[in-house]
């Protein structure tokens, strides 16, 4: 099947394109092409798909906050499964996404043994981990809505931002359903790059601090 693309105008940033009347099985084969090869991410809403490249200040953003995730699991007692920027997609809602980083936590038992997990029957991630460093054509949190996925949390502006999903949308929540009271949105003082320390040696001051808060809770 022949298909017709049609683009939009690139933001200022080269790293986004925006591609428009895309169908879904045009999407599937675009990620059947890329997937053994490093390709850009996709986003796919309803017949819009956007790719992205990740830029180095994105992705450390990225690695940062799955890493604080991980250690508070471990300071919790918590079993979790990182599944890192999987794509998670639905063709009846005509909708795909890679986030940036996404674990299973409350669902982690159900999906251990799983290295192929399917959303037909399977759960979608606990938490999804987005960091908005530009602009974006497509409502990711629309696309979220529609895979059903229960927590996202947002990295913008040096702000955390913690999305949880209820009839009406995702709403900002103090808290986070994945680790109930643990004050999370503080995570942003442990996120900015520091000239005289190193990101493990934040990781250690983070786990401290965490081991603090657990004192008070």
């Amino acid at each position: 099947m022949t298909q017709t693309l049609s683009a939009a105008t690139p933001p200022v940033s080269s790293s986004h394109i925006v591609l428009y009347g895309i169908s879904w099985e045009m999407y599937e084969q675009l990620l059947q092409v890329f997937a053994e090869q490093p390709t850009p991410r996709m986003t796919y809403y309803k017949g819009t798909l956007e790719l992205m490249t990740p830029l180095p200040e994105h992705e450390r953003y990225s690695w940062t906050l799955g890493r604080l995730v991980v250690v508070l699991s471990e300071e919790l007692g918590l079993e979790i499964m990182g599944v890192k920027s999987t794509t998670w997609r639905s063709k009846p809602k005509a909708v795909g996404k890679e986030a940036d980083e996404c674990f299973y936590i409350q669902n982690e038992a159900l999906v251990r043994e799983k290295l192929k997990i399917d959303l037909t029957v399977d759960p979608p991630p606990d938490l999804a981990i987005e960091i908005d460093q530009s602009h974006s054509s497509i409502d990711k949190m629309n696309v979220y809505i529609e895979l059903k996925v229960p927590e996202v949390w947002r990295w913008q502006n040096g702000k955390l931002t913690v999305n949880i999903l209820t009839d009406a949308g995702y709403v900002d929540s103090e808290t986070s359903l994945a680790f109930g009271s643990f004050p999370v949105k503080e995570f942003a003082r442990f996120m900015q790059p520091e000239a005289q320390k190193g990101e493990n040696a934040r990781m250690r001051e983070f786990r401290e601090w965490v081991r603090s808060q657990l004192q008070n809770i």
